[in-house]
């Protein structure tokens, strides 16, 4: 670790980009806290580029303020990307947008470098940070081996873990063509589910153009029309798929469009039911750790699923 001292290091944007961004009251906090008692967490960096204390450094720098450096050595770029997202995955803080796209990106990057166990931030102290680098590249781990791997060590489904890496591919996607889009779905500002998302960025380069136009004034109204496209998509794709039989008007039965929502909520309150019975009448203490992390598994993916049917909610309200 170095001394205190301001020094000259480098900003790379494909790093910053996995980082979660501070709301301007965090920003604030921040800079209050290093004014008073200065820059007290050393910057981590790998061979001058930072890799955790972007907004440290922009403070310190600004108000030249000294601080610390302490290196971590990784052999390539990718490993470094490994081991930021395994970094921020650890934080509470995140947005679920921005979980999605750090597991999404983790993800990709391990099922090229193998297995990278050694990652997880809290294996090490950061004392021992310098000393320690990620185990030698297993080029033979395929990618189900490593969705299987992820799925464990986050209590989700590998087919969830699958998502989760077209969703960073389509936000990487889109950042080249509008680069602003990426921060402003990560943080929430425009919601858009998962699978709009995706849908999105598989628009043509035109239409992805023009809405782009609306982005700088109106998020909302962005988003109203990004749903639109997708829905007259889906429509279409869905005549293409299937034959809709000819029959009068007297044998069509009258739309309900809240049909299948009044189905899926009058059955959520036995779900919700089944879990207290469980919770009041179970021996937890004699129940094995195989059961409970199946148990911890299934929850986990029934709470994802409940957070993207909140995302497409509030899309429309």
């Amino acid at each position: 670790m170095t001394k205190q001292g301001i020094y000259k290091l480098k900003i790379d944007t494909s790093f910053k980009k996995l980082i979660s961004p501070l709301s301007s009251k965090e920003l604030l906090h921040l800079e209050e806290n290093i004014i008073r008692d200065g820059c007290r967490e050393p910057l981590l960096v790998w061979y001058n580029t930072i890799l955790d204390g972007h907004n440290r450094y922009e403070i310190c720098t600004k108000l030249q303020i000294p601080f610390m450096v302490q290196r971590i050595y990784f052999k390539s770029r990718e490993e470094a990307i490994i081991w930021i997202c395994a970094n921020q995955l650890s934080h509470r803080n995140l947005t679920e947008e921005m979980r999605r796209y750090l597991l999404g990106k983790r993800s990709e990057m391990e099922k090229i470098f193998g297995d990278h166990n050694a990652t997880r931030t809290n294996q090490y102290s950061k004392k021992e940070f310098k000393a320690n680098r990620l185990p030698k590249i297993a080029f033979d781990v395929s990618a189900s081996q490593t969705r299987e791997r992820l799925s464990k060590e986050y209590l989700i489904s590998q087919a969830t873990i699958l998502s989760y890496e077209k969703y960073t591919q389509a936000l990487d996607l889109l950042s080249k063509i509008i680069p602003e889009i990426v921060s402003k779905i990560l943080s929430n500002e425009i919601k858009l589910s998962l699978e709009n998302t995706i849908i999105f960025s598989q628009l043509s380069l035109p239409e992805i153009k023009e809405l782009s136009q609306l982005l700088p004034d109106n998020c909302k109204e962005f988003t109203s029309n990004i749903r639109q496209i997708i829905l007259k998509r889906k429509n279409v794709s869905e005549s293409d798929l299937f034959q809709i039989p000819v029959c009068s008007i007297k044998e069509m039965p009258a739309y309900d469009p809240d049909a299948e929502i009044s189905s899926l909520t009058l059955t959520i309150p036995s779900w919700i039911s089944s879990i207290n019975r469980t919770r009041s009448t179970a021996d937890f203490s004699g129940i094995t750790d195989t059961a409970c992390r199946k148990l911890e598994k299934e929850l986990a993916e029934l709470k994802e699923t409940i957070n993207n049917m909140l995302v497409a909610i509030k899309e429309i309200h």
